[in-house]
């Protein structure tokens, strides 16, 4: 193995657990420290008791192998012999590690590396190790929800090892190669004291299967989705990786070859939904070699499956549609009605994936309304009141409607209300909802026609006399060190949990000082007070002296919503990340 990495000059401040609260408006501001050894904190959920659970992004310590990386990539990182390596340039490191992740990385013949890990915050932020006590780099990672017995769910991939491939070429030669394979997609776990159980899909064929859990409610009744059989297309696909001649040299192993049609229909682009034929969708299909079904898994005290619920698809698939077709449970409340997704049909659009809800196993469509034809359910609170977020198009862009649906309404003509937004066009998603009726998430803030706008976190109070969208970054002191980009929780009592960014510094390769911008996790506790005009003040000074750019990541896997991940400055001047 080669010599482990170090970042040097690492503001120590910014690694070691600390804690910074800031004088606010409505909210002061409590930093949750990041884990040791990663660079980025991406919050998920808190409980009533200020647990939080989330993911960790960016390991800084990875211990690479260089001879398990392709020579293209070494070259294009400017190493020519690794035996002259002795440490890695932080911009090799990156680039490296950034080119080996785990489903951005096809060549099954260097290591797979994970970038995320889930973290659980209890006071101190940990790693939280889901394949046993020693972290694993060959897998991903992630905890999405932690109900008020401490019990946290999530989801972990199979990790990848190494296997050797022996066959006789032309020349009635012997080759060996290696091959980076793994026993299964991923995996639904469940967390508490720390004890990790996991649930097994009902399909498992060829690569082991998928499951995941996404949410678990106070009684321990958890959502999330498996894989139930493999799709008629995907068969055929699979059937193609086995060669029946004889004679045929077969340079690879069949599930090599099955991984590889399994990532590119996970890797697939909604293309269907795009504005126009000159462009293109930002939103991911997906897809999978397995039909998968949304679920509802009981699970005792120890994490053990008492008993299981499939869920169902809003519509049967056509006789003619060979892909798979699958639905997707999000979240659950305390009445065991379940939220999500699930793949319907769309007249013009064809096969699309729109939000649902599960009642009694079966899917219950938010709207049939043409004019949407994508979106998801992404919470429900106990008063059966769900949130989510609608695609439609918009002066040749694809924007997100944020709505809640109440379920206890749905014989009624108007159980749908869509929220405006910050302003019309506004693209919005709603991450939850607590029983008070507030709901946070993320939305745009720029009416421009670019099809990427700067996001901030909101506040929406739905039982306010009027309800307006309020941006978390006018509720906090105008001398915070933080930009708030998405609002992922919300505590009964009023407390947000949220994702800001933060200027760090760290030494380049050339020994000079540089500053970059990092994901933090971040509580929002409420006092007296009122919003302010700090970014109305700030936004004349960027008028009069520089223009806005924009850029965006892709948010953690799964859920159908966007973390734009914008740079900011004291001007908040933003540009591509």
């Amino acid at each position: 193995m080669m010599k482990q990495f170090a970042l040097k000059g690492l503001s120590a401040a910014i690694l070691a657990s600390v804690s910074l609260t800031a004088t606010a408006d409505i909210f002061e501001i409590e930093e949750l420290p990041t884990a040791e050894n990663y660079r980025n904190s991406f919050p998920k959920a808190i409980n009533e008791s200020g647990f939080v659970v989330g993911i960790s992004r960016f390991p800084t310590n990875v211990d690479i192998d260089l001879s398990q990386v392709s020579p293209t990539i070494l070259a294009n990182a400017g190493i020519t012999d690794i035996e002259e390596v002795d440490e890695l340039t932080p911009e090799q490191y990156e680039f490296i590690l950034n080119n080996v992740a785990i489903n951005a990385n096809n060549n099954v013949q260097q290591i797979q590396i994970g970038l995320n890990t889930a973290f659980l915050y209890d006071g101190l932020t940990q790693s939280v190790p889901l394949l046993g006590d020693t972290p694993v780099i060959t897998a991903d990672s992630f905890l999405y929800s932690i109900n008020n017995a401490n019990s946290a769910v999530g989801v972990t991939t199979g990790p990848f090892y190494p296997t050797e491939y022996t066959y006789t070429n032309s020349d009635d030669e012997e080759v060996t190669q290696t091959f980076y394979v793994r026993d299964y997609i991923t995996r639904g776990v469940w967390h508490r004291d720390g004890t990790t159980t996991m649930v097994e899909p009902a399909e498992t064929a060829v690569l082991g299967g998928e499951s995941a859990i996404m949410d678990v409610n106070d009684s321990g009744l958890a959502a999330g989705y498996a894989s139930t059989a493999l799709s008629p297309f995907a068969q055929e696909r699979i059937d193609a990786c086995s060669s029946d001649d004889p004679d045929a040299i077969v340079t690879r192993p069949d599930e090599v070859c099955v991984y590889g049609v399994w990532l590119e229909l996970y890797n697939q682009r909604a293309s269907n939904i795009a504005p126009s034929f000159f462009s293109r969708s930002d939103y991911a299909a997906r897809r999978s070699i397995y039909d998968i079904r949304g679920h509802l898994w009981q699970l005792d005290s120890n994490g053990e499956v008492i008993s299981t619920t499939e869920l169902g698809t809003l519509q049967q698939r056509n006789e003619e549609d060979d892909r798979d077709f699958s639905s997707y449970a999000f979240a659950v409340n305390n009445n065991g009605i379940a939220a999500g997704q699930s793949w319907t049909y769309h007249p013009q659009r064809g096969a699309v994936r729109m939000p649902a809800i599960f009642q009694n196993a079966d899917a219950i469509p938010v709207t049939e309304n043409e004019d949407f034809f994508w979106g998801a359910a992404t919470d429900i609170n106990d008063n059966n009141q769900a949130v989510g977020y609608l695609v439609e198009s918009r002066a040749g862009n694809l924007r997100n409607t944020a709505f809640i649906y109440d379920v206890d309404a749905a014989s009624d003509e108007q159980p749908l209300t869509l929220l405006p937004g910050f302003f019309s066009g506004s693209s919005t998603v709603p991450n939850a909802i607590n029983e008070n009726g507030i709901v946070v998430g993320t939305g745009e803030i720029e009416a421009t026609l670019s099809s990427v706008r700067r996001r901030v976190g909101f506040w929406y109070d739905t039982t306010a006399e009027t309800p307006e969208f309020i941006n978390l970054n006018d509720a906090v002191s105008c001398d915070s060190p933080y930009f708030i980009v998405e609002a992922n929780d919300v505590t009964e009592s009023g407390e947000v949990l949220a994702t800001a960014l933060k200027t760090q510094e760290y030494v380049d390769s050339n020994g000079d000082t540089q500053t970059r911008e990092v994901a933090v996790a971040i509580k929002m506790n409420p006092i007296d007070g009122d919003v302010n005009s700090c970014r109305e003040e700030e936004n004349r000074v960027e008028r009069s002296g520089a223009a806005f750019g924009s850029g965006g990541l892709a948010g953690l896997a799964l859920l159908g919503s966007l973390i734009t991940f914008v740079r900011r400055n004291r001007r908040q001047n933003i540009k591509k990340s």
